[in-house]
């Protein structure tokens, strides 16, 4: 049984609403949100994060069912689990692949314990030398991402002018006006504690998370734009082409897609959470793409990928172009 069945099951069988085990649960310091128990329920979401598997140890605890029943239930569908508080200040990367490889409960282990969890993954994985690791090294060092400065804290990194590289060799980008305007809207959209007014959101980004999704969009906007001739092999669109509007075209992920596999050989978790994003963005009534038709004033004809006649499809219904991709991303995810 699948974890939002399992769920549904016990609340049923305990008489339980999402409102009665989010007040039966929760803390009066928990930032925890009884929408969140309804996602769980239907198959939306999955608890991903620290405090998140903290609730699921209380349902168990309520309904007295034996403890890591309902993570059990999610390891056919393995994420990397965020929110670790006591990890050494590291970068929020590096954070982000460090979390893979330690425990749920890593935060509630002897400091001794943890240094040495740390060390491992460092030495093992992080560093170690299996063929998986010395590609992932390789590609590291082809840096092709779109950059937003400054919108998750970062700075700008020095670059090396492309006479010093070989031929084709590509260094992440600065986003141009009209693309980081739009990112920080994403930003603020989905970070702020409240919605502007007319607008409408289902779940709030953490910084951790907020920092994971600009970096993931940089890298999929980087691709694009990096040109066919360079290490990285990209589509070749012009900077001042990129738009979050391309968001909304199959064949923009589908290229995408295509394109990771191409480059490690096969697929991870990793294309399903971008797909899983491009479901979120196109929501209906709550994602922010579907809430923000002007995208499709910045589009422009991309031989091969985008139309001229696909974008005034796309202008003249904008539901309906998010329609289709989400139909498109439910079926690849």
């Amino acid at each position: 049984m699948e974890f939002h069945a399992a769920l549904q099951l016990h609340m049923r069988r305990h008489g339980d609403s999402a409102w009665h085990l989010h007040k039966a649960i929760a803390k009066p310091r928990d930032a925890f949100d009884r929408r969140t128990i309804l996602a769980w329920a239907r198959g939306e979401n999955l608890p991903a994060n620290v405090d998140s598997l903290e609730m699921l140890r209380r349902i168990e605890h309520r309904y007295r069912l034996p403890a890591g029943y309902f993570q059990a239930k999610l390891q056919g569908r393995k994420r990397s689990v965020s929110g670790h508080r006591r990890l050494p200040d590291i970068s929020a990367s590096e954070r982000r692949r460090m979390a893979w490889h330690l425990p749920t409960d890593f935060d509630r282990r002897p400091e001794e314990e943890r240094n040495e969890i740390l060390d491992w993954v460092r030495r093992v994985i992080i560093t170690g030398t299996t063929d998986y690791r010395r590609y992932q090294a390789a590609m590291c060092k082809q840096r092709f991402s779109v950059q937003f400065t400054g919108l998750d804290n970062t700075k700008a990194r020095r670059r090396r002018p492309a006479s010093e590289g070989a031929t084709g060799f590509v260094t992440p980008v600065e986003a141009p006006a009209q693309l980081r305007q739009e990112m920080a809207d994403l930003m603020g959209f989905k970070t702020a504690t409240l919605t502007a007014i007319g607008f409408q959101r289902q779940g709030q980004w953490g910084e951790e998370t907020a920092s994971q999704k600009l970096e993931h969009l940089g890298l999929m906007l980087g691709a694009l734009t990096a040109t066919p001739d360079s290490e990285v092999r990209g589509y070749g669109i012009a900077l001042e082409n990129l738009t979050l509007g391309l968001l909304v075209f199959p064949a923009v992920w589908d290229w995408y897609l295509r394109w990771r596999e191409r480059r490690r050989g096969f697929f991870t978790n990793w294309e399903v959470d971008m797909l899983r994003t491009a479901l979120a963005l196109t929501r209906k009534d709550t994602g922010w793409v579907r809430q923000t038709p002007r995208l499709a004033e910045m589009l422009n004809p991309i031989e091969g990928l985008v139309s001229a006649e696909d974008i005034a499809e796309t202008r003249a219904d904008w539901n309906a172009a998010c329609d289709r991709l989400h139909s498109f991303a439910t079926a690849r995810a």
